[in-house]
């Protein structure tokens, strides 16, 4: 049997991986711009700043930065990384390997992971086939491997001694070999089946136990052809998606922009006027949020949406001392005072750009508990980088098209198929993407195109006034005490019926009912009759119906007849004229009196400081209990029970505590943020300076590698050492933090723990990672 097809012998192949050296090399050879993209793309090779090229490649190296590199890669990209990682121990992976063995052009994918670094000279670095797994592309072992387990044994390695091998083979062992070819290269059962047994004495498969089998990596491409992938990864056919007009596109978009600023608005008035208890948690209670969706009229779910697009445009804060509550900030004021386009432009532009994820309010977290909206937990890191990825898959289709969750998912597992998101996330994102406007009937709008290519927010805010339909001052007044705005109305009008009128329906008309209880809150807000009905007129084709002016002025006639107001204590004098004695009486300015009755005064002070201050003014004042009579004996503190003076609490504490997370900004998760090429320029040259430094080093160490210090560079230091089967040596800090240098020979880097054995002393040692402080490899 063959064991080669013209390439060298599969027992004996090149090295498999490139070595943190050959990556640091390759990395010294770029330009100072050519590192800063590669800084850009892959932001945590930077933080923090590695201190040198070297130390840079060793965490270009590592598992965890690789496993960052691969969620970039797009379908194609990732297909090519895989039959690199599986070619590499048969031939060395060129780009005409590659792109014979994938089926694929595969000259850009190549390309792209060279300056990612993942590929060094055509060669992958040893943890990106630790992160694509064991059998990478369905491919087992090799068969170097196996015969270092099991002992060497001839295989057919090319398609010419694979037919040799199988011919007369039983049908069971055609069929176990089809079922093997494209993976899993392993199989198990209770016995050996006679078409299993049947290979496996010819060398097609390997034994690991009686009860498995394998297919060795050669074996299995030359029974694929050479190929690593069946069917080359395609981007998926949304074809079928469903196109919308565009003029439905922008309708729907704006009319969803217009209706979302309005609750938005709403809301901060509503907890203006009643602020949103916080729960210990920071969040919002049910409670607060039923009221809140009653006083809207829109569901729970809609409140909590419109809770984190005002705290996600920093339009709510918490204050309060003895209960801390949900109100709006002082940038809300600016908020109100701007128009709906441009109100509407600064919540979807934090939308976009925010951690927070609203969808999860009302399900409950891994210990049970249930999320509330506004809560400091609900925050993931990846959350802006999916609404941009989602955002950005509608506008890759053609303008109108308005594709399915699930259809959009498979774009972006197209795009990168290790960080999609699961579908009914996507959906969610789409959901919120309709709810705010950003999207109109399922397809993106001008407005959220703008937004996604970065436009500043006044083009922002044009591109959705031009979507809005032009906004009338008109207004139909009925003698059924309603009214009607055949259209968008003027900010001023709208302002004016949300005082005096409550909202019937809304649509393409605008319909409103006047009722005593809307009149009183324009009344509240200090309109006068004559006032309220001149601004209605002011809008209306015609004159005002008389049952409108008869209601106005009812109202106004009976507003305000009673009055409720606060006092901290009242003065009840029996002679008029000493009323006025005491308010000219400047010892007594203090309690700022004032009259309610002639001969009733009450003044915000406590009671019992009231006493105090009219005895220093030689009065005699008594004090009277709840039911109209005077108390005689009192209690520490100069009032009934002793109740402490000056607004005490009586123990009760207040909820604000210096822990408890304000919004926004509470409890931020942290996650890897971009950094322009342009301003990793002093990290390069530090780098750079680094890698000098270290040369420098090494030749006064005659030509050995200086130690590794940083953790990073040491932990591959010791992984590439444990795979050679080379020497270091080691310098361990004890428990009382002396340091002491070992000479040894890795085993295995695992679980935060290193096992080597020690050359000097004969033994085994397990050393924590941490208690490492520099590494550096030694000849034997």
């Amino acid at each position: 049997m063959s064991r080669t097809s013209g390439d060298a012998d599969p027992r004996t192949p090149g090295r498999r991986s490139a070595t943190t050296e050959q990556l640091a090399t390759a990395l010294a050879a770029r330009t100072d711009a050519e590192i800063a993209d590669l800084l850009a793309v892959r932001p945590d090779l930077a933080g923090p700043v590695p201190p040198s090229l070297t130390a840079m490649a060793a965490r270009a190296s590592s598992r965890p930065s690789v496993e960052r590199a691969l969620a970039l890669l797009d379908a194609t990209e990732l297909a090519v990384a895989e039959a690199a990682v599986a070619l590499a121990p048969v031939r060395r992976p060129t780009t005409a390997a590659l792109t014979r063995a994938t089926g694929l052009p595969a000259q850009a994918a190549h390309a792209r992971l060279h300056e990612l670094g993942l590929l060094v000279k055509d060669l992958p670095v040893a943890a990106l086939a630790e992160a694509l797994g064991p059998h990478p592309a369905g491919l087992g072992p090799t068969l170097g491997e196996l015969d270092a387990l099991l002992g060497p044994a001839e295989a057919p390695t090319t398609r010419a001694a694979l037919r040799t091998a199988m011919t007369g083979a039983p049908e069971s062992a055609v069929r176990t070999l089809e079922a093997m070819t494209w993976g899993p290269p392993v199989g198990t059962a209770a016995t050996l089946p006679e078409g299993a047994a049947w290979l496996v004495a010819r060398g097609v498969l390997r034994a690991l136990s009686p009860t498995q089998v394998v297919l060795p990596r050669e074996v299995a491409l030359a029974a694929r052809g050479g190929l690593t992938h069946a069917v080359p990864p395609a981007a998926p056919d949304l074809g079928d998606a469903r196109r919308v007009p565009p003029t439905v596109v922008a309708a729907e978009g704006a009319r969803a922009a217009e209706e979302v600023v309005r609750l938005v608005v709403a809301l901060l008035q509503a907890w203006q006027h009643s602020p949103a208890t916080v729960l210990r948690t920071g969040g919002v209670g049910v409670r607060e949020v039923r009221r809140t969706a009653a006083a809207l009229e829109v569901g729970e779910g809609d409140v909590a949406l419109l809770a984190e697009l005002a705290g996600m445009a920093g339009l709510l804060t918490q204050d309060g001392d003895e209960q801390v509550a949900w109100a709006p900030a002082r940038t809300a004021a600016d908020f109100l005072e701007d128009t709906v386009s441009e109100r509407w432009a600064a919540l979807a532009a934090a939308w976009l750009d925010s951690a927070r994820t609203p969808w999860l309010v009302g399900t409950r977290s891994e210990q049970g508990t249930l999320r509330a909206a506004l809560e400091p937990t609900l925050e993931r890191g990846w959350a802006a980088g999916l609404r941009t990825r989602v955002l950005a898959a509608l506008a890759s289709l053609p303008p109108g098209t308005a594709p399915t969750a699930a259809q959009v998912r498979a774009l972006l597992a197209w795009e990168r198929p290790r960080a999609t998101a699961p579908e009914p996330t996507v959906a969610a994102v789409l959901a919120e993407a309709e709810r705010i406007g950003l999207t109109g009937a399922g397809a993106l709008t001008a407005a959220g195109r703008a937004l996604l290519d970065g436009a500043p927010a006044d083009d922002v805010a044009a591109a959705l006034e031009e979507a809005l339909p032009e906004a009338v001052g008109e207004l139909l007044v009925q003698g059924d005490l309603t009214a009607v705005v055949p259209g968008r109305p003027v900010p001023e009008l709208a302002d004016l019926l949300g005082l005096c009128a409550s909202v019937e329906s809304r649509g393409s008309a605008l319909t409103v009912r006047f009722t005593a209880e809307s009149l009183r809150h324009a009344l509240d807000t200090g309109y006068g009759a004559d006032e309220l009905l001149a601004g209605l007129a002011g809008y209306s084709r015609t004159p005002l119906p008389q049952p409108l002016e008869y209601l106005v002025r009812d109202t106004a006639r009976r507003h305000g007849q009673v009055r409720v107001g606060a006092a901290g204590a009242y003065l009840r004098v029996d002679d008029a004229g000493a009323v006025a004695g005491l308010l000219g009486d400047p010892t007594l300015r203090a309690l700022r009196l004032r009259t309610i009755a002639p001969t009733v005064l009450v003044s915000p002070v406590h009671p019992g400081d009231v006493l105090d201050v009219l005895r220093e003014a030689g009065l005699a004042p008594v004090l009277e209990g709840s039911d109209g009579a005077v108390v005689l004996d009192l209690g520490p503190g100069g009032i009934p029970g002793g109740a402490p003076r000056r607004g005490g609490r009586s123990g009760r504490g207040s909820r604000r505590t210096a822990g408890l997370p304000t919004y926004p900004g509470a409890a931020p998760t942290t996650y890897l943020r971009r950094t322009p090429p342009t301003e990793l320029g002093p990290v390069v040259a530090r780098m750079r300076a680094g890698e000098e430094q270290a040369r420098r080093d090494a030749a006064r160490h005659a030509g050995d590698a200086p130690p590794a210090t940083d953790p990073v560079h040491a932990l591959a230091v010791l992984r590439e050492a444990a795979r050679a089967g080379t020497p270091v040596e080691m310098v361990v800090v004890g428990a009382l933090g002396k340091p002491e240098r070992r000479r040894v020979q890795p085993v295995s880097v695992d679980g935060g723990r290193v096992r080597a054995t020690d050359l000097e002393r004969d033994t085994e040692l397990t050393v924590a990672v941490h208690r490492i402080s520099a590494v550096a490899p030694v000849a034997r």
